[in-house]
């Protein structure tokens, strides 16, 4: 009787340890942190899950950026919802990260401009358009690639009307649109390994018009 008092508490007890055993066992594969509802809503229009492995930017898994030991703490703050753009210091170091060498992160940066330069607004507004004119001029056949993918032309005008808004470097003269042009359209030449120089010198005009275009 004793015997088998003790071999059933045996099997119960055996039972229970592996139970909290399970319990502890990761089953899931896809890393999602948790976001504030309240902090990520002005990333509404975004289509994010947060979700790292479902989420992608430039055909790639957000995974791929995100765990890259190099991707900035800012940029990885903005895909969670954590860190939304205004006018501060943090912006610029944010948005330059845009004209980056890594090859393998400037895509998840330009995605960054890219939505900040859609959710800009009053003194935002002010912060986009010289990181946008940067990468346009420093990658143009790269940012021709990136125009092209939207068919509509929606987001070249967005980047266009940033540029024209904000996009002047301190040594221009805003009163003087046809030697920015020049200025433009001879830095984006000679960064380009292609014949760019119809669609290059378009997008200079679009980027600064003459002031009777604009009247």
């Amino acid at each position: 009787m004793k015997i088998g008092s003790l071999f059933l508490i045996a099997v119960l007890f055996f039972s229970c340890t592996k139970k909290s055993t399970s319990d502890n066992t990761e089953t899931g594969t896809h890393e999602t942190v948790s976001v504030d509802k309240q902090n990520s809503d002005w990333q509404a229009g975004f289509n994010l899950t947060h979700d790292i492995d479902v989420d992608s930017i430039n055909g790639k898994p957000v995974r791929f950026y995100v765990k890259n030991k190099k991707c900035h703490q800012l940029a990885i703050d903005f895909y969670y919802g954590k860190y939304r753009p205004t006018d501060e210091e943090r912006t610029d170091t944010l948005l330059s990260l845009a004209v980056s060498e890594d090859n393998d992160l400037r895509p998840f940066y330009r995605w960054i401009l890219n939505k900040t330069i859609l959710i800009a607004d009053g003194a935002l507004g002010e912060y986009t358009g010289v990181p946008a004119r940067e990468y346009a001029e420093k990658f143009p056949e790269e940012f021709f690639e990136y125009m092209e993918i939207d068919k509509s032309n929606e987001k070249y005008n967005f980047w266009t009307e940033s540029i024209q808004y904000s996009g002047f470097y301190d040594t221009d003269d805003y009163k003087n649109p046809e030697a920015i042009r020049k200025q433009l359209i001879s830095t984006m030449v000679k960064n380009s390994n292609k014949d760019l120089k119809k669609r290059i010198t378009k997008f200079a005009l679009d980027c600064f018009p003459n002031k009777s275009n604009l009247d």
